[in-house]
């Protein structure tokens, strides 16, 4: 019969655990989106779709990537984290269940009376002790514990999308390392090409002056451009030397040189530009999943906080064993064992309680607020680039432009030099012009070819 009514009890507890105060998740608020991205036109299609390794297709550039996303440290801190995330889930759901602990103990004295020691001694001994199973179980009937659960379940989630979000973006800023790389390299190149091309002036204008045919002006002007030139040098080198450095320790190696290609343009030219529509954008980036997981948390947070206006049922029993001598203990007959039930509320609390409440709402408020913000940035940050990718497209058909009129100008400068027309001063001239336009040019090439990186991420590559 006793056991009848636990039974019944505890049916009773489930049957009134079917509640759950507090807002239900109803899902992201609806965001607009555009029918297509300002800057291009509605594809099918989607970069993101394919795999990180097809759209990054330089091998070099593959080797040091795959060295980062398996070394980097702070990708494996961020993962520990994840991990951490999912393990608080079980913690928050272990009170759906009743918990059972254990206990025992044991003395040995002289004169002892009913287990307790007295102040007078005689010559007699005693061994008492007990052992005792307990148990708890409180019941969930607002819903405290289920939408902790659901808080903790969401935030786990969340943590795994900003992992997603922050490989990613490490991911991105490789890539564009790894091109400016190239762009130094070239630029590099450029610089040591103007130091020889300026030398040849500058001795030819000394020589010029020695013979009495020259004068200062001409002389300073080849220094200057020189000087300037030379300087480029070791700003260009340092600058490759921490960009190296830098994209070694993300990568998890030692400080050291950083393979590479010799191409930006092979390198943008090699994928296709492929946007999809934008509502795609908000099922892909991981840092929208994120904020959407982080105001769905922050949705469970506020049944939590209504959850603790109500009191809480709990039931207790235990069952054991207690004897005054354990030497001559007969387990049948000192068992024993009890069941309780326990109701505890609030009754006043200073406002705490309403505060808290509160407090979770305006944390929802605030969650959803960077939801819709992270979403509108997205959508302006995929647009900025490909309308800058269109554009950059313009200016470095002008610059090459450019750089042809400069190279041809030199070219004839040179030749009327040859033929007597012209002094030298008018080749110094020309490249002056020249130098400072293809190093302008490797800028412009380089800033493309990151477009293919960071487009690439924006739309959530890899979010497969």
């Amino acid at each position: 019969m006793k056991t009848y009514s636990l039974l019944s009890l505890a049916a009773a507890g489930l049957l009134l655990t079917s509640c759950a105060v507090g807002p239900d998740w109803m899902g992201a608020p609806e965001m607009p989106v555009p029918a297509e991205f300002r800057g291009a036109g509605i594809s099918e299609s989607n970069m993101s779709d394919l795999a990180w390794q097809e759209v990054l297709a330089d091998p070099n550039l593959q080797t040091l990537l795959n060295d980062v996303l398996n070394q980097n440290g702070s990708l494996e801190a961020m993962q520990h984290n994840v991990e951490a995330a999912h393990h608080y889930v079980t913690m928050a759901a272990a009170p759906i269940f009743p918990w059972f602990n254990y206990g025992a103990n044991t003395t040995k004295g002289m004169n002892s009376s009913g287990g307790a020691a007295v102040m007078h001694t005689t010559s007699t001994t005693s061994n008492p002790g007990s052992m005792a199973l307990n148990a708890s179980w409180e019941l969930d009937v607002w819903g405290k514990t289920r939408r902790g659960i659901e808080s903790a379940e969401a935030s786990a989630d969340s943590a795994a999308a900003s992992f997603g979000a922050m490989r990613i973006s490490m991911m991105r800023q490789v890539a564009c390392g790894y091109l400016q790389l190239i762009m130094l390299d070239e630029q590099l190149r450029i610089a040591r090409e103007s130091v020889e091309s300026y030398r040849e002036s500058l001795e030819l204008f000394r020589h010029q002056q020695d013979g009495g045919v020259g004068d200062g002006l001409q002389t300073a002007a080849a220094q200057a451009a020189l000087s300037a030139s030379e300087a480029q040098i070791p700003n260009l080198e340092s600058q490759i030397a921490a960009l190296e450095n830098t994209l070694s320790a993300l990568a998890g190696r030692q400080p050291g040189r950083i393979a590479r290609s010799n191409s930006l343009s092979a390198f943008a030219s090699a994928s296709k530009v492929a946007a999809g529509i934008p509502a795609q954008v908000l099922s892909r980036r991981p840092d929208i999943r994120a904020k959407e997981q982080a105001l769905r948390a922050a949705n469970a947070e506020v049944g939590v906080a209504i959850a603790s206006y109500f009191p809480s049922i709990s039931l207790t029993g235990v069952a054991g064993y207690a004897s005054a001598d354990l030497r001559h203990a007969q387990f049948g007959k000192h068992s024993g064992w009890g069941i309780g039930a326990n109701l505890a509320g609030p009754l006043f609390h200073a406002g705490q309680l309403r505060a808290n409440q509160q407090m979770k709402k305006d944390a929802f408020l605030a969650a959803k607020a960077e939801y819709e913000q992270s979403v509108l940035d997205a959508m302006a940050e995929v647009s900025t680039t490909l309308i800058q990718r269109e554009k950059l497209k313009e200016i470095m058909s002008k610059q090459e432009e450019a750089v042809a009129a400069y190279q041809e100008s030199v070219k004839l400068a040179k030749a009327r030099y040859q033929e007597g027309i012209a002094g030298y001063y008018e080749v110094l001239d020309a490249q002056k012009g020249l130098f400072p336009a293809e190093t302008q040019l490797a800028a412009y090439r380089y800033q493309y070819a990151a477009c293919i990186p960071t487009l690439y991420t924006q739309l959530g590559g890899g979010w497969k």
